[in-house]
Parts: C-alpha cells; structure tokens; sequence
C-alpha cells in the first residue's frame, strides 16, 4: 500500500535511500569528493526535511506494516521529477517499485502534467531498461569532470 510521508517517517525514508542506493554508489565509485552525498546514501536529515518543507511530494510503500520503498516528486510547471524511487535490497523484484512509478504517473496525470523526467546513473544498465521497459526515454547524456559514469536524464511523456 502506498501511503503519504509524514515529517516523522523521513529517517525512516533516509534508511531506505541508504541501504538501496548503496548498491550502485559502491559499484559507480561514488564518493563524497566526486557525488553529493554520494548518491544520496549519506543524505543528512537535514536537507530531507527541506525538501518536503520545501513540498516534495513523498510516499511510502508499506508491505506487512513495514515501509519498504519511498517515492519522492516534485511539480515542475508541466512535468513532475522524480527525485527518489528506492527499495529496499531484500523487496526489490517483488512489483513494488512498479506500484510506485504506477503511482507517480497516476499523480502527474491527476494534475495535468505532460512529463515525468527523472535522473540516474546511465552507466547502470539494468536500471536503465526497466525504465525504459516502462516508457522512459534518454533525452540527455551529462558527463561530470570528477566521475567515472554518465548522468542520464530519462522522460516519459503522458
């Protein structure tokens, strides 16, 4: 079930950033040299808190009373971004992270919005097509000085 985020739930978003993200932070050779908060593992309370003051749109996904995803957006004019869609490591491959992109373009069609657009690590294949599996396209390609990856951004027009 996919329910709001409430302010006092976001370490618990925090954990589920860190622990599925870690993954990919430590395959990609993130650090906090080259990647701010390397990838969003290290991402302190602090500015998780500024971003839902600020009206990210966040939602869990709770599975046997337990959250075990998060979803984070926001409303950019005509499209929503997706900042996060994490799982945790021991639920992923279970529909979970479909549900909540299901969710996502549910939100962004309620409200009018021609596009989803995210970004995320191109150099990560897998993620990369169940993405596009789902309708996302590559439209840009972003190489930073600092990192040994490629930043895609991916959209998925409505």
């Amino acid at each position: 079930m996919i329910k709001p985020i409430r302010r006092e739930q976001l370490p618990i978003c925090l954990e589920i950033l860190k622990r599925s993200y870690e993954k990919t932070a430590t395959t990609f050779g993130m650090t906090e040299e080259n990647c701010p908060y390397r990838g969003r593992t290290r991402l302190p309370l602090g500015v998780m808190e500024k971003e839902f003051d600020d009206g990210y749109f966040m939602y869990g996904y709770v599975h046997d009373d337990q959250m075990v995803g998060f979803l984070s957006m926001q409303k950019k004019e005509n499209e929503w971004d997706i900042q996060d869609l994490a799982v945790l490591p021991e639920y992923q491959d279970r529909g979970y992270g479909n549900e909540l992109l299901l969710f996502a373009k549910e939100v962004a069609a309620k409200s009018n919005c021609r596009k989803i657009s995210l970004g995320m690590v191109h150099d990560n294949i897998p993620l990369r097509k169940w993405y596009q599996n789902r309708g996302f396209e590559v439209v840009k390609l972003i190489n930073f000085e600092k990192v040994s990856y490629t930043v895609g951004i991916m959209e998925l027009s409505l």
